[in-house]
C-alpha cells in the first residue's frame, strides 16, 4: 500500500473516531487491536520522533501486556468494557498543527477519497439486516457530514442520512457492488467478514444476454481466478469458466496455471504468471546452471527441478544447451504469485 493510501486511510479512521477538536494532542480510539497499530505505524512515520502513549480499557485485567510497541502503556479497568478497548494519543501541538494540515491537504484531494472512506467505515461503519431480507451498509454520524456526503457523491454511492438513527444509510445491490468492487469494507476484520456474508446472500441479478462476457474483460486487465471472479458476479464457478473458455477460444485471454490454479488475464497485457518458486529459479539464472545446481540451490530433488525448468521453458523464459540451463529476458512482464 502506498503512503498517501495509508495516510488517507488513517485521516478516515481519525475523522470517525479521533477528537479532531483537541489542539493539544492527536488521539485514535478503537477496539481492535490491529486498527490501532496500523494507526500507530503510520503516524510514527509522520512523526520518528514523536512520544506516543497507548492507554488500554478493559473490564477484568488485560492479559496480552504491550500489545504494540510503545514504551509508555497504562491499562484501566472499565466495568462497561464488553470488549477491551485501546487509544492511542500523541500529546504535541506542534504535531497537531502538523497533523491538521495533511488532513486538511488529504480530504482537498478526490483521489483520496475512497480511502477516507474505507478508514470511516472501519471506524464507524456496519451492516444491518432487517425483516424482509433488508441490508443496509450505515456509517454512524452525529449529525449531517458535508465530507462523507461529498465522498459518496463522487463515488455514486447512492445514501440518506437518518437524524434519528444518527447514521448515514446505504442499501442497493448496486451501492453494495461499489463497496465491493473499491474495497471499502475490508480494513477491520470483523466488518470485513460480515460484510462478505451478507454480500454473498444476495439473490442472482438476471443479467442481460452477454452482460458477464462483455463486463468480464475489463477485470482481466490483471491475474485473477474463476473463483474470484464468480464471486464479483454472483454467479457459479462453473457459468463463469464456460464464459471464461469462449473468450480463451477467441484468443480474448490466456491461463496459466500456478500451484493448482488457473489465473486468467486479457491476451493483450503482455504478462506472464509463474510461482514464488520458478521465479526463485530464475533469479538463480543469472548464470547458466545445470538442473543438479538447481535443484541443490531450491533444496529439491533432480526430478522436481526438471519439471519446473521444463515448464519454465514451455513459457519462453529459459532455453536448454550443451545441458546448461539459461535464461531468456522476453519483453513481458513476470508476475510471481
Amino acid at each position: 500500500m502506498r503512503p498517501i493510501e495509508r495516510i488517507s486511510i488513517c485521516v478516515g479512521l481519525w475523522l470517525a473516531e479521533g477528537d479532531n477538536k483537541t489542539i493539544a494532542e492527536i488521539t485514535f480510539t478503537n477496539n481492535n487491536i490491529k486498527l490501532i497499530r496500523f494507526f500507530y505505524s503510520t503516524l510514527r512515520e509522520i512523526f520518528p520522533q514523536g512520544k506516543f502513549r497507548l492507554y488500554v480499557y478493559s473490564k477484568n485485567e488485560y492479559q496480552n501486556k504491550n500489545p504494540i510497541k510503545v514504551k509508555f502503556v497504562n491499562y484501566y479497568i472499565d466495568r462497561r468494557a464488553r470488549i477491551p478497548y485501546f487509544i492511542i494519543r500523541l500529546m504535541n501541538r506542534k504535531a497537531v498543527i502538523k497533523w491538521k494540515k495533511i488532513v486538511e491537504k488529504i480530504t482537498k484531494n478526490k483521489n483520496n477519497y475512497k480511502h477516507i472512506l474505507k478508514g470511516f467505515f472501519a471506524g464507524e461503519g456496519n451492516i444491518k439486516e432487517g425483516s424482509h431480507h433488508s441490508r443496509q451498509i450505515r456509517i454512524a454520524q452525529g449529525k449531517r457530514n458535508i465530507l462523507i456526503e461529498k465522498i459518496l457523491d463522487y463515488l455514486e454511492i447512492k445514501h440518506s442520512f437518518s437524524e434519528r438513527e444518527r447514521a448515514y444509510r446505504i442499501s442497493g445491490r448496486k451501492n453494495w457492488e461499489k463497496f465491493y468492487k473499491l474495497k471499502l469494507y475490508d480494513l477491520h476484520p470483523d466488518k470485513r467478514k460480515r460484510f462478505l456474508r451478507v454480500y454473498r446472500e444476495f439473490k442472482e441479478w438476471h443479467y442481460s444476454h452477454n452482460f458477464i462476457k462483455n463486463n468480464i474483460l475489463p477485470i482481466l486487465t490483471e491475474p485473477i481466478t474463476s473463483n474470484e471472479m464468480a464471486k464479483y458476479f454472483n454467479r457459479s464457478q462453473a457459468r463463469i469458466r464456460d464464459i471464461l473458455l469462449e473468450l480463451k477460444n477467441e484468443n480474448k485471454i490466456i491461463t496459466f496455471r500456478v500451484r493448482s490454479t488457473n489465473y486468467w488475464v486479457k491476451s493483450d497485457r503482455n504478462i506472464i504468471v509463474i510461482s514464488k518458486r520458478k521465479q526463485k529459479i530464475l533469479r538463480f539464472l543469472n548464470k547458466p546452471q545445470r538442473t543438479s545446481d538447481i535443484a541443490k540451490e531450491m533444496d529439491i530433488n533432480w526430478k522436481a527441478a526438471n519439471k519446473r525448468l521444463k515448464e519454465l521453458e514451455k513459457l519462453g523464459l529459459v532455453k536448454n544447451e550443451s545441458n546448461m540451463w539459461n535464461r531468456i529476458y522476453l519483453d513481458k512482464e513476470v508476475k510471481a504469485l
